[in-house]
């Protein structure tokens, strides 16, 4: 009985810290050319204020989408992030807002507020001028 708990204990955390199980598949869509990512979905308060806090790598195909309930003001930093990264605001539609390239690793420094925003996708610092991801961009999440 107590391999049991021990392992249902084991099977819960893992579960509770494993981002990758809530991946979903997210498109750029450009003039130019589309740009599939699997992202990690950040929906509550707690996965928000972690986001990518201590992540030491990131595939260049995968990020982090920030989602909120209604349009709103949204500032980000870089607290306990050791990875340089693009962050890009979008409203409700997918519309791209604003684009923050090549954030500094560690920074406290707040990076927005940015008026109307639903979502933030993080991606690797540097992915946006790689691909051409531009405000006449669309993202468009994969539910």
């Amino acid at each position: 009985m107590i391999y049991f708990k021990c392992f249902f204990l084991l099977l819960f955390g893992c579960l509770l810290l494993s981002p990758s199980l809530f991946a979903k598949p997210l498109t750029i869509s450009c003039p130019h050319k589309d740009i599939p990512l699997i992202v990690d979905l950040a929906q509550t308060q707690l996965e928000q204020e972690k986001g990518l806090m201590f992540r030491e790598h990131l595939p260049s195909d995968a990020g982090m989408l920030f989602l909120y309930p209604t349009p709103q003001p949204v500032a980000m930093w870089m607290k306990n992030t050791p990875l340089s990264l693009d962050m890009v605001f979008s409203d409700d539609a997918g519309k791209i807002l604003a684009i923050h390239e090549n954030t500094t690793p560690y920074s406290l420094k707040r990076i927005g507020p940015v008026e109307g925003t639903t979502q933030v996708l993080e991606i690797v610092g540097g992915s946006t001028q790689k691909h051409g991801i531009t405000e006449s961009c669309i993202l468009t999440l994969d539910r």
